[in-house]
C-alpha cells in the first residue's frame, strides 16, 4: 500500500507536467501556423506592410560582413589556391589576389545593391510626386487658411481707432507698391532723354555705307560749297640770319587765310591790323634757310594757323595758304 502510494504520488506530477508540455507545444505549434491570420484580424495594415515586403525593397548591406553569410574570404580562397591554371600560378607569385579579388566584388556587390535602392527610391518618388505636391498644397491652403482665420479674429478683437490704423497702413502700402513700380517702369518719371543729337541716323530717310577704298569728296574743297577765303595784305619782314645768309636777310610775302565758316574771314577783315601784326612776328622768329626750303614753308603755314586761332572768336582758320614769298638773304 505504501509503495503503490508513494509511486502514484510521484507519477501524477510527471503526468501533468508532461500533459503541460503537449499542451504548449501544441499551443505554439498552432499558433505559429495561424499567425497571418491571426495578424491580419488584428492588424490589418501591419500585414498589408508585410505583404508587399519584397526582396527589391531591402536595403542594401551597410558592411562586408552582411555579405559574408553566403560569401566569405575562405570561400574566395579556395577559388585561388590549389586551382590548376592561371588563377593557381598568379596566387603563388602574388598571395593577396584572393583577398583584393574578394574586397571587389563586395564592392562591387555593395554598389549594386545601392543603385537598386536609389532607383526604386526614385521610382516610388516620381509615382508619388503628384500625392505628394497636392498634399503639400492642401497642407499650404489649410495653414493659409488657419491663419488668415486666426487674423480675422484678431482684426475684429481690435478697436475702431486700432481697425482704421490698419486699414490705412494696408492703403498707404499698396500705393507706395503701385508708385514704386511705375517709377521702375519709367510710366511716373519719365526717363532722361539726350538733349543733344548725336548722330543723324535716327532721322534720315536713307542710309549709305561706304568703304575705305571707295572714292570720296572733301567737304571743305567741294566745289558745291562755299570757300571762306580771305587774302591778306603783302608783308616785308625782317628775318633771322642763318648760315648761307647776308647780314640783313628780309622776306616779302602774301598769305590767303581759309576759314571754316564765313564768320572767320568777317573776324578777320575786323582785325586784319592785328593779324598782320601777329603774322609778321611769326615771320620774324623764323630764320633764311627754313624760308628757302619747302618744309619751312610748310612749317611757317601751320605756325601762323596755331596763332590765329589762339586770337579767333567765330570758329577756326582751317588752312594758311603763300601766294607770293620773296626771301632776300
Amino acid at each position: 500500500m505504501a509503495e503503490n502510494e508513494s509511486s502514484t504520488k510521484v507519477e501524477e506530477p510527471k503526468k501533468e507536467g508532461a500533459e503541460n508540455a503537449s499542451g504548449e507545444n501544441s499551443e505554439e505549434v498552432l499558433s505559429l501556423d495561424n499567425l497571418d491570420s491571426i495578424i491580419a484580424e488584428e492588424d490589418p495594415e501591419f500585414a498589408a506592410g508585410l505583404q508587399e515586403i519584397t526582396p527589391q525593397n531591402i536595403g542594401h548591406l551597410d558592411s562586408d560582413s552582411d555579405l559574408e553569410i553566403e560569401y566569405t574570404l575562405d570561400y574566395e580562397k579556395r577559388q585561388w589556391v590549389g586551382m590548376p591554371g592561371p588563377r593557381g600560378k598568379l596566387v603563388k607569385a602574388f598571395p593577396f589576389l584572393p583577398y583584393l579579388s574578394y574586397k571587389i566584388k563586395m564592392k562591387r556587390t555593395s554598389m549594386r545593391l545601392t543603385w537598386i535602392r536609389w532607383k526604386e527610391q526614385l521610382i516610388h518618388g516620381l509615382r508619388n510626386l503628384g500625392p505628394s505636391i497636392l498634399k503639400w498644397l492642401k497642407a499650404q491652403l489649410g495653414a493659409m487658411k488657419s491663419g488668415m482665420g486666426e487674423g480675422m479674429t484678431a482684426f475684429k478683437s481690435f478697436s475702431l481707432v486700432k481697425k482704421l490704423a490698419f486699414v490705412g497702413l494696408l492703403v498707404v502700402t499698396v500705393g507706395a507698391g503701385f508708385v514704386f513700380y511705375k517709377i521702375a517702369t519709367n510710366k511716373l518719371i519719365p526717363a532722361e532723354q539726350d538733349l543733344f543729337l548725336p548722330s543723324l541716323d535716327e532721322w534720315a530717310q536713307a542710309k549709305y555705307q561706304y568703304g575705305p577704298e571707295d572714292q570720296k569728296e572733301s567737304f571743305y574743297d567741294s566745289t558745291r560749297t562755299a570757300q571762306n577765303i580771305m587774302e591778306l595784305q603783302k608783308m616785308i619782314v625782317n628775318i633771322r640770319r642763318s648760315a648761307s645768309s647776308g647780314p640783313n636777310p628780309m622776306a616779302a610775302m602774301e598769305f590767303y587765310v581759309e576759314g571754316t565758316v564765313a564768320e572767320v574771314v568777317v573776324e578777320i577783315k575786323d582785325r586784319e591790323s592785328e593779324v598782320q601784326d601777329l603774322f609778321q612776328r611769326t615771320i620774324e622768329d623764323t630764320n633764311y634757310d627754313q624760308l628757302s626750303s619747302g618744309e619751312g614753308k610748310q612749317m611757317l603755314c601751320d605756325r601762323l594757323r596755331k596763332n590765329i586761332n589762339k586770337i579767333l572768336t567765330k570758329g577756326k582758320v582751317r588752312r594758311v595758304f603763300i601766294k607770293n614769298a620773296v626771301i632776300k638773304p
